[in-house]
């Protein structure tokens, strides 16, 4: 459903959401509920909810604010915040600033592309090509993400933690980053998306630790602030050390996935660990154990990679991995290895 207009008070999305769970639990049994809704109540994120971020300006300014709309609703309880990629209100987007908000929407925990009726649609081919490979670029990257924020999304259902948050969360004696709403974390992953007209750097703060550029052997020791020159085509991405991300081949609709093997990406450092859960993506039986969890670990000072798994459950299960791993000095890439009932592989 989409629930739109009717704040007649506070609590009038919760109760939609409960009349709406329970109609579709009657004659859709066994379907996960989804709405997306223009205001949150605390309590709707146990009942599947989405927020958005409202009818926001097709501006720089939005833009700019929408890292501070995801945190804070995060921290208010709503489990999943989306926003009108491209603007809703006001006049045609350019194509930079577009591509701006798609590169940001990648992000989010959930990427959707709105407009009115009488804009320019926000389709990437309406914008030339450049911007257009640029869009199709961010929309790639979020396919390739899907393992790791399905995983992170039900870390978040069995933990309460947000997956998309602010840095203060983390890093709670940080004065700069408890002020930072332009940069937030999905993860172990931080994001820096350019949110200034015709920018040519990006000021990227970094907390204490060692971070890496995100596809890279780049890494930089925080705190310190990075000035990043930046195109059209640069967003960027940095990522903790010790973070294990599994990322999927490129896809055009998640009903591909696996699509080939898991691509398991591991950020040298420290130790790490990350839990790979899947299930059947459709009906809500991941709460009766059809689930699959593979859980990795990294040791840094063995410089191994390892994994225990249960059994495939259904075909949307990798069945192998190929491992990189950005050591300063230069990637390693593994050979393809079947992920069975477990494994490890050696650098």
């Amino acid at each position: 459903w989409w629930n739109d207009e009717g704040e007649t008070q506070y609590y009038t999305f919760f109760d939609w959401n409960s009349a709406q769970l329970t109609t579709a639990n009657t004659w859709l049994p066994g379907k996960r509920f989804f709405t997306i809704d223009r205001s949150f109540t605390p309590g709707m994120q146990r009942l599947g909810a989405v927020v958005w971020t409202g009818d926001t300006p097709v501006t720089y300014g939005a833009l700019a604010d929408q890292g501070g709309y995801i945190t804070n609703w995060m921290l208010a309880g709503a489990g999943y915040v989306t926003c009108d990629i491209g603007g809703f209100d006001g006049i045609d987007d350019t194509p930079e600033l577009l591509l701006r908000w798609y590169q940001l929407g990648v992000f989010m925990s959930v990427m959707r592309v709105h407009s009115t009726r009488v804009d320019r649609p926000h389709w990437p081919w309406l914008y030339g090509d450049r911007a257009a490979a640029i869009m199709r670029a961010a929309m790639n990257l979020r396919h390739q993400l899907v393992p790791y924020l399905y995983s992170l999304a039900h870390h978040f259902s069995q933990t309460g933690l947000p997956y998309t948050r602010p840095l203060a969360m983390d890093y709670p004696a940080d004065r700069v980053a408890a002020a930072t709403t332009i940069q937030w974390l999905v993860g172990d992953i931080m994001p820096a998306p350019v949110v200034v007209w015709r920018a040519k750097t990006r000021a990227v703060y970094l907390p204490a630790g060692v971070w890496y550029a995100f596809n890279t052997t780049k890494n930089y020791t925080g705190p310190t602030t990075l000035s990043v020159p930046v195109e059209w085509e640069d967003c960027p991405i940095y990522v903790r050390a010790g973070a294990i991300v599994p990322l999927a081949g490129i896809i055009q609709y998640t009903g591909q996935l696996p699509a080939g093997p898991l691509h398991v990406q591991v950020y040298p450092g420290k130790d790490g660990a990350f839990t790979l859960v899947e299930d059947d993506g459709e009906t809500t039986n991941y709460l009766n154990g059809h689930i699959r969890n593979v859980a990795f670990t990294w040791s840094d000072t063995a410089r191994m990679l390892s994994w225990t798994a249960e059994a495939p459950i259904d075909t949307h299960a990798f069945v192998a991995l190929i491992a990189t791993v950005f050591f300063p000095g230069g990637a390693q890439v593994s050979v393809q290895t079947a992920i069975g009932n477990g494994g490890r592989l050696q650098f």
